[in-house]
């Protein structure tokens, strides 16, 4: 889903609120040059998912000595890991299909009230692509790169709705969606196990707050220390922009070239931490999961007969 505008230093392609870019070339079959002969960029791009590449304890290995050797190298003393589709993986799918399911359990699960008649499902989900655009529209004059929050765009939804006392319902369903939806990446354990002493912090690029991403992770890592992170909605820049880097390295007193993030995104994840002086890996999405979401784009779409009036030109695809 194509809701922000196309930042000037994001490079090519059509951008949606998550920072995914429309685009199979930038998505991953570019390998950044110094890493074109690693074996792990290879097999994952390879590889028929996230899920089965990294449940591979031999991908694992191959990965950890990669990230042990820009440790070594450069002296790291931060480790900073992308959220979805790294550290948590998601279920087959797209993002119009996550918000589709989101807005069947909204409707599904409403409370029983007087305040006005119960949104259909149809009406939950067009309401989401309405708001969403206005929301990114509105964020366009704040801090570079940054994104609206939750809280801003379950508002809206539910004013939309005519039923602005179902917002906080509206959250809580999206969240709950969120943590059914991905697994904790098994390196993830691994990396803390391998490198116990190195500092790890988690960065995201999208309208989740890091108090609300920290939850889920929270979810998923089980550990009695709460995940540190990052959010493009917590209004100190992206990590396409290169603001988020930045406020990173200024806050835990951390200098560029001593901190390492590793991500799935060619543009946010490995760029825009190199234009901000850090060392990056790109762990990219593999090229048969792409396919594999785009057709569940396609079928979702199809199925989502009120799509098909003024609001199906909104609708691209987004993983």
């Amino acid at each position: 889903m194509s809701w922000a505008q196309v930042r000037d230093d994001a490079g090519p392609g059509s951008m949606d609120g998550h920072g995914k870019i429309d685009s199979d070339a930038e998505q991953g079959s570019s390998a950044p040059i110094e890493h074109a002969l690693s074996p792990y960029l290879t097999i994952q791009k390879a590889a028929a998912c996230l899920r089965s590449f990294y449940g591979d304890a031999v991908n694992r290995a191959q990965l950890l000595e990669e990230i042990g050797r820009v440790v070594a190298a450069h002296k790291i003393t931060l480790l900073s890991i992308d959220v979805f589709d790294t550290a948590l993986l998601r279920s087959p799918g797209s993002e119009l299909g996550r918000f589709w399911s989101l807005s069947k359990r909204f409707h599904e699960t409403l409370p029983a009230s007087a305040n006005g008649p119960d949104p259909s499902v149809e009406d939950a989900m067009l309401v989401r692509i309405a708001a969403m655009r206005a929301t990114y529209g509105m964020q366009r004059h704040s801090v570079i790169g940054s994104d609206p929050s939750l809280d801003d765009i379950a508002g809206t939804v539910c004013s939309l709705l005519n039923r602005p006392d179902l917002t906080e319902h509206y959250v809580r369903t999206e969240l709950e969606c969120e943590i059914e939806d991905v697994t904790l990446n098994p390196l993830i354990p691994e990396i803390r196990e391998r490198f116990p002493s190195l500092r790890t912090v988690f960065l995201s690029d999208m309208y989740l707050d890091s108090r609300r991403i920290g939850r889920i992770l929270a979810a998923k890592i089980r550990s009695k220390h709460r995940p540190e992170v990052y959010s493009s909605a917590d209004g100190h820049g992206s990590k396409i922009g290169g603001g988020l880097f930045d406020h990173v390295a200024k806050s835990l007193r951390v200098k560029p070239n001593h901190a390492l993030h590793i991500g799935d995104h060619l543009q946010h994840d490995y760029r825009g931490a190199k234009r901000r002086g850090w060392h990056a890996l790109h762990l990219p999405l593999p090229d048969e999961e792409l396919r594999e979401r785009r057709a569940h784009f396609a079928g979702t779409r199809a199925e989502i007969i009120p799509l098909d009036g003024g609001f199906g030109h909104e609708c691209r695809f987004a993983p």
